[in-house]
C-alpha cells in the first residue's frame, strides 16, 4: 500500500487536501498459503442425458457383438452345409459314372465274344447279325443314361440339330431343304443336343445357263 501526501502550504492559506490511493488488485503470488483451499474441487458430474447415452452405447455395442457372433456361427454352418452338399454331389456323380461304365463294359464283353466267334465263322450273315446285336445292346445302354440317337432322314433341315456337310439335288416333286442322308448320327441327352448330326440336304439346283454363240471356226 502506498500513500501520497501533499506538502503543507504557507500559513494563512487553505487547509491542504490529502489524497490516499489504495491498490486493491489481487496478487496471486502474494496470497498467503493459509488462504489456499483445503478441500478438493467437487467431482465433475455428467448430465443425466449423457449418462443415458453412454448406457445406450454400451447396450448397442453388446447387441452388435452378439449379432456378429451369431453371423459367424451362421457362416460356419453354411460352409459346412456347402461342403456336405459338394461331397454328396461328387458321390452321386461317381455312382452314376460307375453305373454307366459297367454297362459299357458289358458291351465291350459282347464285342470280345463276337471277335472270338468270328475267328472260325464262315457265314457273313451270322457275323452281321452278331454285330447288330452288339450295336443294339450299346444303344440300350445309352438310352438308360438318357442318350438317344436322332432320326433326321426325311425331316426339314434344322441347323440347331445338324450340320449340312453335303448337298444332293432335289428330284422332281421333291421338297428341298430336306435331310436325305445321315452321314454321321447325332445324339441328344435329356432332350438337348449332345452331338449334332452331319447330314446331306436336298437343294433345288439352278438350271444351267444357255451357252453363248459358238466362236467362229469352232
Amino acid at each position: 500500500m502506498s500513500e501520497m501526501d501533499e506538502a503543507p502550504g504557507k500559513q494563512g492559506t487553505e487547509t491542504p487536501l490529502r489524497i490516499r490511493v489504495t491498490d486493491r488488485r489481487s496478487h496471486f503470488g502474494d496470497r498467503p498459503s493459509e488462504e489456499s483451499p483445503s478441500e478438493p474441487f467437487p467431482e465433475h458430474r455428467y448430465p443425466s442425458f449423457v449418462a443415458e447415452m453412454e448406457a445406450r452405447t454400451r447396450s448397442s455395442e453388446a447387441k452388435l457383438a452378439e449379432a456378429l457372433d451369431l453371423l459367424r456361427r451362421r457362416e460356419a454352418e453354411a460352409d459346412e452345409f456347402r461342403s456336405r452338399l459338394r461331397r454328396e454331389m461328387e458321390r452321386r456323380s461317381r455312382t452314376q459314372l460307375e453305373s454307366a461304365v459297367r454297362e459299357f463294359l458289358e458291351v465291350l464283353d459282347s464285342l470280345d465274344r463276337g471277335v472270338a466267334a468270328a475267328e472260325g465263322e464262315t457265314d457273313p450273315g451270322s457275323l452281321r447279325r452278331g454285330l447288330i446285336q452288339v450295336r443294339d445292346q450299346f444303344f440300350s445302354a445309352l438310352a438308360r443314361q438318357g442318350i438317344e440317337p436322332m432320326n433326321l432322314v426325311g425331316s426339314v433341315y434344322d441347323p440347331h440339330q445338324a450340320e449340312a456337310v453335303a448337298i444332293a439335288p432335289a428330284g422332281e416333286g421333291e421338297e428341298e431343304n430336306k435331310v436325305v442322308e445321315e452321314i454321321r448320327r447325332g445324339f441328344t441327352l435329356a432332350g438337348q443336343v449332345l452331338r449334332p448330326a452331319q447330314v446331306r440336304v436336298a437343294r433345288r439346283m439352278a438350271p444351267p445357263e444357255d451357252a453363248g454363240p459358238s466362236a467362229p471356226g469352232s
